[in-house]
C-alpha cells in the first residue's frame, strides 16, 4: 500500500506599472522576472510560505489583499491598480513498496486582472494616468497571446508574444503550457457599459478556445526511474 503525503505552499504578488512586487513582503521592493529551462519564467526572491491548513492559505490571501495597490476614481471607489497572482503549490509525495520516494508537482494560479479603463470616463489624473496606461497595455498584450493560442489557423512553432509583458511571461505555462486555464468574466447588465461587456465576453470566449493537454509534473530524473520501474 502506498503512503502518500501532500504539502502546500503559497506566494502572492502584484504587477504594478510593469513592476513585480511581493504582497507578502512589501519591503522587498521591486523583484525581477527570470527564466530558466526547468522552471520557465519565475519571480526571483518571491516569498513562498508553507500552509499546513486552510486557514493558513486564507491568511495569505488576506495579507496580500491588504498590501495590494488600490485607488479611487469616478467609476470605482476601490479600483485595483495592479494585476495580482496568488500561486498555490501542491506537492504529492508517495513512498512506494520498495521505499522509493516519488514526488509530483502541481500549481494553481489565481489571477485577478485589473479592469481596462477609459480616461474620459474615470477622469483619472496624476499617477493614475500612468497606471491606467500600463494596465491597458498589459491587457492588450494578454489579448494578443490569447488570440494566438486560440486561433484555429495557429501554425506549429509560431511566435507567441509572451515576452511583451510581465503578466504574459508569468502566465505562459498556464495559458500555453501543460495546464488548464479558466477565466471568470465580470460584466455589467447596464446598457451604458454594453461595449465593455461585449468586449469582455469576446475576450473570455477566445480563452475558452485554448486547447491544452495537462500532464503530471515530475522531476525529470524521477520520471526516468518511474518509467523504468513500470517497464
Amino acid at each position: 500500500e502506498r503512503q502518500e503525503q501532500f504539502f502546500v505552499r503559497a506566494a502572492f504578488m502584484e504587477i504594478y506599472n510593469e513592476q513585480l512586487r511581493d504582497l507578502l513582503n512589501p519591503k522587498a521592493g521591486i523583484l525581477h522576472c527570470r527564466w530558466n529551462a526547468r522552471n520557465g519564467f519565475f519571480v526571483e526572491d518571491l516569498t513562498v510560505v508553507d500552509c499546513t491548513n486552510p486557514q493558513d492559505l486564507i491568511e495569505v490571501l488576506h495579507e496580500g489583499v491588504r498590501n495590494r495597490r488600490t485607488g479611487s476614481h469616478d467609476l470605482n471607489a476601490e479600483s485595483s491598480r495592479s494585476h495580482s497572482i496568488l500561486t498555490v503549490y501542491v506537492i504529492s509525495q508517495v513512498t512506494t513498496e520498495e521505499g522509493h520516494i516519488l514526488k509530483r508537482y502541481g500549481k494553481i494560479s489565481f489571477v485577478d486582472l485589473a479592469g481596462s479603463e477609459r480616461l474620459k470616463e474615470t477622469h483619472s489624473s496624476g499617477g493614475m494616468i500612468k497606471e491606467t496606461g500600463n494596465i491597458n497595455k498589459s491587457l492588450f498584450t494578454l489579448g494578443k497571446v490569447i488570440s494566438c493560442l486560440s486561433s484555429k489557423k495557429k501554425i506549429a512553432g509560431g511566435h507567441i508574444p509572451y515576452r511583451d509583458s510581465k503578466l504574459t511571461m508569468l502566465l505562459m505555462d498556464s495559458l500555453g503550457g501543460t495546464s488548464k486555464a479558466l477565466m471568470i468574466a465580470c460584466v455589467s447588465p447596464s446598457l451604458v457599459y454594453i461595449d465593455e461587456t461585449l468586449s469582455t465576453l469576446n475576450y473570455a470566449t477566445r480563452t475558452m478556445n485554448i486547447k491544452n493537454k495537462p500532464v503530471v509534473q515530475m522531476d525529470p530524473k524521477e520520471q526516468i526511474i518511474f518509467n523504468l520501474r513500470r517497464e
